[in-house]
């Protein structure tokens, strides 16, 4: 027994040091944050926009195929730093700390920063500015505002969208943001004021020291620049306007579901979302099963205590720390020179979460069953193997089925967090449809019943299977 578990442990730590590494030399890998409309949005199923126009032209300059990521903003530079991504470009400024990590391109864009308040506001420009002002976490802005108004609080979204909707619900006095993203979500409630807080330019960011992609990167902007087709490019994406049509229920949902094949976003996080729940159940249920006979086998015979120190220090490190921590670790540390596909990254984060949880819920079955049954058992002359196997399991399963449904239930609402990595999944797709249609109300509520119909499913099955092993029972 000792030798096939030396072995497993063996594999796994081979696995995952290894993180199935090799590169793609043949594509070009730009990461963005698609909900900053004209820079990056998504449009007929896919992310479109000025950056992605520029980066398109890059990629032709390479003669390479253009793969595009959709990642939170405050992660992109991660994402060039650990090679995961070649360009970053998601409306990116440059400041002094930015530029100790990552490399600039050239200026191909000016952002002009202002400030968005609502209709019946007392503040009128930046002098006036005065309360709680929301901005997207990381941007310009916040650094602007972070350095040099110390007397305002700010409240930092992860999105742009987010700090609208605080606009909105007066939860904060105002939202300062680029100007060109800005002029989308004009409506009659919202307005920009006149005045800028303060202008910067945007450029693209590549990994530290790869000067061969970083001057193709600035001989293309120059040329774009140079030509006038920068300019084209930007009016191509800032005339561009969301069609809204009359606000009621029936036109919110052709907006949020049929219009521009959205329902397709909602159909691949709904799949994703199945594939990491099922494959972390399965990896769960195997590592849960390991780990909690490894510190039962141990309590009964005194023996694996090399192995039952390290199932204890597992479950103490996994239960000890978010899940988005150990997906971010597995990601960008584990996997960090692979390209590995996202969703099997998701899968084993999630799996190895679930089976520290796993493991104590088994754990507690296998110790609940009557002491006496496994002294009968042992004193009919069985071994470890078979008391566990024909004695203790069969009634412990019954003890754990609830606890276990009620993991797999978590399970698959915390498969939300992938999105943090980029992995589209229900969550993700809500907040894409909402980037276009500048609206998180009826997308919120369209994903929350569609993970209340699967939990409910689930809370079913569990129940029917309880039911099912107590009438054997009896």
């Amino acid at each position: 027994m000792k030798k096939r578990l030396k072995y497993i442990i063996l594999l796994i730590l081979i696995f995952l040091l290894t993180g199935c590494s090799h590169e793609n030399h043949g594509s070009l890998t730009v990461v963005t944050e698609a909900g900053f409309a004209p820079y990056e949005y998504y449009s007929g199923g896919k992310i479109v926009g000025i950056d992605i126009d520029i980066a398109s032209e890059i990629a032709k300059r390479l003669n390479k195929r253009l793969i595009i990521k959709d990642v939170a903003f405050d992660s992109i530079i991660n994402e060039i730093k650990t090679g995961k991504s070649d360009l970053g470009a998601a409306g990116i400024s440059y400041n002094p700390e930015r530029a100790l990590e990552v490399d600039f391109t050239v200026n191909y864009a000016v952002s002009r920063q202002v400030i968005l308040v609502k209709e019946n506001s007392l503040i009128t420009s930046s002098k006036t500015l005065d309360g709680k002002v929301a901005v997207q976490l990381g941007s310009v802005a916040d650094t602007y505002l972070t350095e040099n108004r110390p007397d305002l609080t700010i409240v930092r979204e992860k999105k742009f969208l987010a700090a609208i909707e605080d606009l909105k619900d007066n939860k904060v006095d105002a939202v300062v943001m680029d100007e060109l993203p800005a002029k989308k979500l004009i409506s009659k409630d919202i307005k920009i004021l006149p005045e800028e807080i303060m202008s910067d330019s945007y450029g693209m960011i590549v990994k530290k020291g790869n000067e061969e992609l970083l001057n193709v990167c600035n001989e293309v902007i120059n040329e774009l620049i140079q030509t006038g087709k920068m300019d084209e490019i930007i009016l191509k994406h800032t005339l561009l306007k969301e069609n809204k049509g009359e606000n009621n229920i029936f036109n919110k949902f052709y907006k949020t579901v049929i219009y521009d094949g959205r329902y397709k976003f909602i159909f691949e996080g709904l799949k994703n979302t199945i594939l990491m729940s099922v494959g972390a159940v399965i990896i769960g249920i195997i590592i849960g099963t390991i780990i909690a006979i490894i510190r039962n086998y141990h309590d009964e015979t005194g023996k694996l205590k090399f192995f039952n120190l390290i199932a204890k220090t597992y479950v103490t490190i996994i239960r000890g720390t978010p899940s988005i921590l150990q997906l971010m670790i597995i990601y960008y540390l584990i996997f960090k020179t692979s390209s590995i596909n996202i969703v099997i990254v998701g899968i084993l984060s999630f799996g190895i979460n679930s089976g520290a949880y796993v493991a104590e819920i088994i754990r507690a079955g296998l110790n609940s069953v009557a002491r006496g049954q496994v002294e009968a058992g042992y004193a009919l002359g069985l071994n470890y193997r078979r008391v566990i196997s024909y004695i203790v399991f069969p009634q412990a399963v019954k003890n754990i089925l609830p606890a276990l449904g009620n993991e797999f239930i978590t399970l698959v609402k915390e498969t939300a967090v992938g999105a943090y990595i980029g992995i589209l999944e229900l969550t993700k797709a809500s907040d894409i449809i909402a980037s276009r249609t500048y609206d998180y109300f009826f997308p919120l509520i369209l994903i929350a019943l569609i993970y209340l119909t699967i939990t409910y499913i689930l809370s079913k099955l569990v129940d029917k299977m309880e039911k099912r092993l107590n009438n054997a029972k009896n």
